[in-house]
C-alpha cells in the first residue's frame, strides 16, 4: 500500500472509474437509443373490403327501398349485379345501361357497401362495330377467330346447342361458340384487348369497385384451330358438346398473363382499392398463374365445396373436397382469395341457410350470398358476431386447419393465431346426434366456450357461452357450432 498515494496510481485509478462508468452511461443511452429509433414492427393490416365480405348477388339493376334496407341488413361489403351477357360491350354506348350502374352504385355508397359488376367478355353481337369493320377489314379481324373459305374449320361445338361452333360471312367462318350471333373474342388480341380494357374503365367510371369477369377459361382460343378429341365421358355421343375435352377451347397457355394484365389494369384505374375475379367456377386454378408465378385474379370461385355442403350426409365427402380445394390453391402456393358462392335456400336437402353459413363463414375466403338472401331472415347470415369474428386477428391472419373427429363421423376445422383467442367450427351432415371428440386437434383447450349455435342445434344443456369438453362436443343431426378457446402454446 506504500504506492497507495503515489501520482501515478490515483491518476489511473481515477481513469480507470471514468471510463468504467462511463461506458456504463454509454450503454444505457445506446439502449434508450435503440428502442427509440428502431424499425417499429408494422402492424398487420386488415384485409380489404372485398376479402372481409360477405358479397350479395342482387337480380335487378333498380331495387326499391324494401330491397336496398334488406340488403344494407345483411352487413354486406358489396352488392353484385350481373349485366345481361349481349349488353357487356354495349355499356359505354347505351345510356340506359350506364346510367343504371351508375344509380345502382349511388344507392349503397352512402352506407359504405360497393358495386361489383358481372360482365360476359367473350363475344360481340352482330351489330358491334368491331364486328361489322372485321367483316371487311383485315386489320381488325384479328379480335376475332376466323378462317376463309365455307368449309367448317374443325369439329368445335356451341355450347348452347351442340351444333357447329362456326358460322359464314361472306367468305369467313366466325367462331360463335356461345350461340347465334354471338361473335367469340380472341382477347389476348390487342384489337379484342383494349375492347375490353375500354368496358372496364368504363364500369369503374360509373362508380363500381370491384368487376367479375365470366368464362375466363374461355378468353384464348387455339390459333391453329386444332380439332377436339373425346373426353371418353359415356353419358354424352360425339354431337353433344360433353363428349369433347375442348383442350383447344379453354385454359390456353397464357391465359394467366392476361387475366394477371387485366388485374393491374383495374388496381391502377381504381388505386388500388377494387379488384377483379372470376364469377364462375375454376377446374384448373394453376393456369390461374402468371409466367412469373403470381395470382392472375384477386379471387377465383371453386363451386364444389358448397354444393357438396347443401346435399352431402357424408362428412369425409366434404374432408376430402374442401382438403383438396386447400391442397389446390393455398397448399400449393397459390394464394388466391376464394369465393364462397351460396346455393339458393330451396336447394339446401337436409340442413339450413344457418348451419350452411355457419360453416362457410370462417373458411378462407368471402361469402358471396344468392340473390335470396335479403328476401331470408338477416340474422341468419351476417350478425354482428360473425362481422367481430371475421375482423379478427385469427381469422384476417390466422390459420387455417381441417380436421375430422377421433371417429371420422364429423368435420371442423380451426382458426387461430398466436396470443389471440381460437375458434373452433363443427359441422355434423348426418341425420344422428353424436358426441365429436377433436382432443386430436392440435393445440385445442380441454374446455371450450359456446359462441354460435345453428338452427338445427338441440342438444340439451349446451347454450351460448356454456362450457363443453373438447373432448365430447355435443352436435345434433343436421347441425353446426363455433366455440372459442385459448390455444396451447
Amino acid at each position: 500500500m506504500k504506492f497507495a498515494n503515489d501520482p501515478f496510481w490515483v491518476r489511473l485509478r481515477w481513469f480507470l472509474f471514468v471510463c468504467f462508468w462511463g461506458l456504463w452511461a454509454g450503454m444505457l443511452v445506446g439502449a434508450v437509443l435503440i428502442i427509440i429509433y428502431a424499425p417499429k414492427c408494422a402492424a398487420p393490416e386488415p384485409l380489404s373490403w372485398w376479402k372481409q365480405g360477405p358479397l350479395v348477388k342482387i337480380d335487378t339493376p333498380t331495387p326499391d327501398d324494401i330491397q336496398i334496407g334488406a340488403i344494407k341488413g345483411l352487413g354486406v361489403k358489396g352488392v353484385i349485379y350481373e349485366v345481361p351477357a349481349d349488353e357487356t360491350y354495349n355499356i359505354e354506348s347505351d345510356p340506359a345501361i350506364s346510367d343504371a350502374l351508375k344509380k345502382l352504385a349511388a344507392s349503397f355508397s352512402d352506407s359504405g357497401i360497393n358495386l361489383i359488376v358481372d360482365i360476359t367478355p367473350n363475344f360481340v353481337g352482330r351489330a358491334d362495330p368491331l364486328f361489322q369493320k372485321a367483316i371487311n377489314n383485315p386489320d381488325v379481324r384479328s379480335a376475332f377467330v376466323t378462317r376463309a373459305g365455307h368449309q367448317v374449320p374443325n369439329n368445335w361445338l356451341s355450347l348452347g346447342n351442340n351444333g357447329s361452333a362456326w358460322t359464314y360471312e361472306g367468305d369467313l367462318s366466325f367462331l360463335q361458340q356461345f350461340g347465334r350471333d354471338r361473335f367469340d373474342l380472341q382477347l389476348n388480341d390487342p384489337v379484342a384487348l383494349t375492347k375490353l380494357k375500354g368496358v372496364l374503365k368504363e364500369i369503374i367510371s360509373l362508380g363500381a369497385k370491384g368487376i367479375r369477369l365470366a368464362n375466363t377459361k374461355h378468353f384464348i382460343i387455339d390459333r391453329e384451330l386444332t380439332d377436339n378429341v373425346p373426353s371418353n365421358n359415356p353419358n354424352f355421343d360425339h354431337t353433344q358438346y360433353g363428349f369433347w375435352t375442348h383442350s383447344h377451347t379453354t385454359y390456353q397457355d397464357g391465359l394467366g398473363d392476361l387475366l394477371y394484365d387485366l388485374k393491374a389494369y383495374v388496381h391502377n384505374i381504381t388505386n388500388d382499392e377494387g379488384f377483379l375475379a372470376a364469377s364462375d367456377d375454376i377446374d384448373r386454378p394453376e393456369v390461374y398463374m402468371s409466367t412469373r408465378g403470381l395470382q392472375s385474379l384477386d379471387m377465383i370461385q371453386l363451386g364444389r365445396v358448397p354444393n357438396l355442403l347443401a346435399n352431402s350426409t357424408n362428412s369425409e365427402h366434404i374432408y376430402r373436397e374442401l382438403r383438396n380445394v386447400w391442397k389446390s390453391t393455398v397448399e400449393a402456393g397459390k394464394h388466391f382469395w376464394l369465393q364462397w358462392n351460396y346455393v339458393q335456400q330451396d336447394l339446401l336437402k337436409h340442413i339450413t341457410i344457418s348451419e350452411y353459413n355457419i360453416f362457410l363463414q370462417l373458411i378462407p375466403g368471402v361469402p358471396v350470398f344468392n340473390v335470396d338472401a335479403p328476401k331470408g331472415k338477416a340474422e341468419l347470415y351476417a350478425t354482428e358476431a360473425f362481422h367481430k369474428i371475421r375482423t379478427s386477428p385469427s381469422y384476417m391472419h390466422g390459420s387455417f386447419d381441417l380436421y375430422r373427429d377421433v371417429n371420422s363421423t364429423v368435420i371442423g376445422y380451426s382458426r387461430t393465431k398466436s396470443g389471440n383467442p381460437g375458434f373452433f367450427v363443427v359441422f355434423n351432415p348426418s341425420e344422428y346426434d353424436l358426441n365429436a371428440n377433436f382432443s386430436n386437434v392440435v393445440g385445442i383447450a380441454e374446455e371450450l366456450t359456446v359462441h354460435t349455435i345453428s338452427t338445427n342445434y338441440n342438444a340439451t344443456n349446451v347454450a351460448v357461452k356454456g362450457k363443453v369438453s373438447s373432448s365430447s362436443i355435443p352436435v345434433s343431426g343436421y347441425s353446426a357450432i363455433i366455440l372459442t378457446y385459448v390455444p396451447k402454446a
